[in-house]
């Protein structure tokens, strides 16, 4: 049995739409740490629109 690979563009098409999102996740992660006082009864993984990394 062959393994299916992806291509290597859309691989790092992907690659960089991730990084895009991770860093924009930290961006709106550090611009919203004031109002983490404003719930802190909640977990980390309930945040909305969190994504694991």
């Amino acid at each position: 049995m062959t393994i299916k690979t992806v291509p290597q563009e859309v691989y790092q098409r992907h690659e960089r739409e991730w990084q895009l999102l991770r860093e924009a996740l930290a961006k709106n992660k550090t611009a919203s740490e004031p109002l983490a006082s404003v719930a802190p009864n909640l977990p980390g993984d309930a945040v909305p629109g969190a994504f694991p990394q």
